[in-house]
């Protein structure tokens, strides 16, 4: 299998391919015509489309008037979504922020199918009636093969729900399924689709992602030396924001969503606070740093443990630093437990920290 890159190297590389998709390309309003004739890939058609009708679900979700356990409600709209693709019109001040989501969710299914599907699926729930994974399963394109398994054998066994631990046990004996019956290895798979998406070798694509990584240890090296003002300095000139601006907006945000929604997720505001959070001289002491939670994990634990909210998670940390010892920062813990947070992912988090005071 392709190894994958970093979040932030993926982000990078997807701001200069949706630059590049739209350079020269002026509708006033684009189309689902548009987008297919002009984006060499349908699993960005299906991200696009994921992002413009979970809106609508959204919307339709909040006004309180809908019974949505079983399944039904969203099977239909399905359906309607699907006959409305016709009537689709997005401003051209909204294409390139929706653009480069799925494009960044594109490659990140592409290079990490397991972790990149289990979190689209299971992001928000433990587990999905069999409508609500059909109805997702509509925007897989990359690896579609593995969710229809999934529903052939949910359908074999009567099945009424998929739940994670299912997804989990049965992914990787798909793949090799899937290598059996078509005699292709994963790797020439994701080589085939990335190159067809990016329209280049991957020899091309991986000098351009190490070229990206370069640069971005380069960036960070430079906060290193900075004072705090030059940082936020940086942050702006980098995302358009100084640190702290408009957290509370997005988190609120993603808290309203309450349907799965993995593809809201923005790695450009886990690079921010890897920058807020990289160690300056006068830190060196400190025991607990957001650098050293891989970008994945740090994913996991502000969405289950922390509501989605980055700001809290950062928060978290800095009274975990403020700790003597491992008594005094399981105490600490266990204050955060509730009926919306994830015991399993607190419980990893938990070992993380007391393993931190014997290293």
């Amino acid at each position: 299998m392709l190894s994958s890159p970093p979040a932030s190297v993926l982000e990078s590389y997807a701001k200069e391919l949706q630059r590049s998709w739209l350079t020269g390309k002026a509708f006033p309003v684009w189309t689902i015509a548009h987008l297919r004739e002009n984006f060499p890939s349908e699993q960005v058609v299906q991200f696009l489309l994921f992002q413009i009708e979970n809106r609508a679900l959204n919307a339709i979700h909040d006004t309180g008037f809908w019974d949505w356990r079983d399944g039904e409600l969203l099977a239909s709209l399905g359906e309607f979504f699907t006959s409305a693709q016709s009537k689709i019109s997005i401003g051209h001040l909204h294409i390139s922020p929706l653009l480069h989501a799925a494009i960044f969710h594109s490659l990140r299914l592409l290079t990490s199918p397991e972790e990149s599907l289990t979190q689209f699926y299971f992001s928000q729930r433990s587990a999905l009636t069999i409508k609500e994974f059909a109805f997702y399963s509509r925007y897989v394109i990359y690896f579609d093969f593995v969710p229809a398994a999934l529903l052939s054998y949910a359908e074999r066994n009567n099945l009424s729900v998929i739940d994670k631990s299912i997804w989990v046990s049965k992914f990787s004996r798909i793949l090799s399924a899937y290598e059996e019956e078509t005699q292709e290895k994963i790797e020439a798979y994701q080589r085939h689709n990335l190159e067809k998406m990016c329209q280049q070798p991957v020899e091309l694509i991986q000098k351009r992602w190490a070229e990206l990584r370069n640069s971005e240890q380069d960036v960070i090296s430079s906060v290193f030396t900075e004072g705090h003002s030059g940082s936020d300095e940086l942050m702006k000139n980098l995302f358009g924001t100084t640190p702290g601006e408009g957290a509370g907006s997005a988190a609120a945000e993603r808290a309203r969503n309450p349907l799965l929604s993995a593809i809201d997720y923005e790695p450009r505001r886990i690079l921010m606070e890897q920058f807020q959070a990289t160690t300056r001289r006068v830190e060196t002491l400190r025991r607990f740093e957001l650098e050293s939670i891989p970008v994945h994990k740090q994913f996991v634990y502000i969405q289950r443990i922390f509501d989605g909210n980055p700001v809290a998670f950062r928060h978290a940390i800095e009274q975990l630093n403020n700790t003597t010892s491992p008594e005094e920062a399981r105490k600490l813990i266990q204050t955060w437990r509730s009926d919306k947070v994830d015991a399993q992912a607190l419980s990893e988090f938990e070992q993380w920290v007391v393993s931190r005071f014997q290293s």
